[in-house]
């Protein structure tokens, strides 16, 4: 009953599709796969270069009515985005994955265990703040964040490949359905 939040409809912000090495957390999932694209490795999509910095971002498509019109927490996105991390770190000894966060909303029984675990036994990092915007970075294919910090200050930081946790919305035609 529900689908990904598409994306697209933010390129003022993320500039996805067009920068390949900014991708959906879906999209990341099949990297990180066996039978992937990429057979598990972790590369990125524009350059086949091994991913050595990754920043998780988080609430895409939920809890911000005027950017995309959905008010709520999808309730899944920030543990597939610390189960994504923990993976992905898991394939490349010494990768640097950040989780940039509103709120962790870990639902569950023993959720806040795995996160404190993701932070640390696998050195996920967890920034709290809202990403400003994700702008590419030269010509080879890196990726500039910028965001306050919670302390009030400018930050930049680069990434090799940036994932957007999409949140989940209720499809057009199941609103029409219940219209009618």
């Amino acid at each position: 009953g529900s689908e990904p939040f598409d994306p697209t409809v933010l390129t003022n912000v993320y500039p996805y599709p067009k920068c390949p090495n900014v991708v959906t957390s879906l999209e990341f999932e099949r990297i990180l796969s066996a039978s992937g694209p990429t057979m598990g490795h972790l590369v990125r999509p524009s350059d086949g270069k091994p991913v050595n910095k990754v920043a998780f971002l988080q609430c895409i498509g939920s809890r911000d009515e005027n950017l995309c019109g959905n008010g709520y927490c999808s309730s899944v996105c920030c543990m597939y985005a610390i189960k994504e991390a923990v993976i992905a770190k898991d394939h490349v000894p010494g990768l640097s994955a950040s989780i940039f966060y509103m709120d962790m909303r870990t639902h569950g029984k023993d959720f806040d265990k795995y996160m404190v675990r993701a932070k640390e036994d696998s050195g996920v990092r967890f920034v709290r703040c809202r990403i400003n915007g994700v702008e590419p970075q030269g010509t080879n294919g890196d990726l500039r964040l910028h965001y306050i910090n919670e302390k009030g200050r400018q930050v930049e930081e680069y990434y090799d490949m940036v994932v957007l946790s999409v949140g989940l919305q209720t499809p057009k035609h199941v609103l029409e359905l219940a219209e009618t």
